[in-house]
């Protein structure tokens, strides 16, 4: 009686944990996708996540963001390699703490027109503070805030594309501490915004 007591409650461990997983996973993925679409006015789509509940730590992999309307190149970022460890117990309150994010071997495309690029295009494309504290259509819905404590972009591959030129670059590896702790909390909009301003910038 007592074994077959204990095999039940082993096993109510197992499925609760597996739904953990799965449940983080799945917010995690569908965040990116929904939040990052609409901040950047284009497709964001996630191949997969795996994030564990306990630690924080996981991975994402074949996060790719589409060019915006007016660009020739299918994409301007496919990040197959995202490294992740996130404070866990701040997934569900006003501000998200994530404690790194590593994105390794990136691919970049940067398509310039005579007047913009695509990477300016997407950072016009990011909702002010005070637009986004405004929309109705999700992206600060919850009013949900970020602090990114350590992010980093490893051995880039930039693809310079220009009406009459095409040709890889090497871009020096991007570092940027404390994302939002300085003001308390920075939204997912100025997040971006710093990261992409730093690639402007590089």
């Amino acid at each position: 009686m007592i074994k077959k007591i204990l095999i039940s409650v082993v096993f109510l461990v197992l499925l609760l944990g597996g739904g953990l997983y799965f449940y983080l996973d799945a917010i995690v993925k569908s965040g990116i996708e929904v939040v990052g679409s609409n901040l950047l006015g284009t497709a964001v789509t996630v191949d997969s996540v795996s994030i564990s509940p306990l630690s924080g730590q996981g991975s994402i992999s074949g996060l790719r963001v589409e060019n915006p309307e007016g660009f020739d190149s299918q994409y301007a970022f496919e990040l197959e390699s995202v490294l992740v460890n996130i404070n866990v117990n701040s997934v569900f309150t006003d501000v998200a703490e994530i404690e790194s994010i590593t994105i390794m071997q990136p691919v970049i495309t940067y398509e310039t027109k005579i007047t913009t690029d695509n990477i300016r295009t997407l950072l016009n494309n990011l909702p002010d503070s005070d637009t986004a504290a405004q929309t109705s259509e999700g992206v600060d819905e919850a009013g949900q805030q970020l602090i990114i404590r350590d992010f980093r972009m490893m051995g880039s591959q930039l693809n310079f594309v220009a009406a009459t030129v095409t040709a890889p670059l090497t871009l020096a590896d991007i570092e940027i501490h404390n994302i939002g702790a300085e003001g308390g909390s920075a939204s997912a909009a100025n997040a971006v915004r710093v990261v992409l301003q730093e690639l402007v910038q590089s």
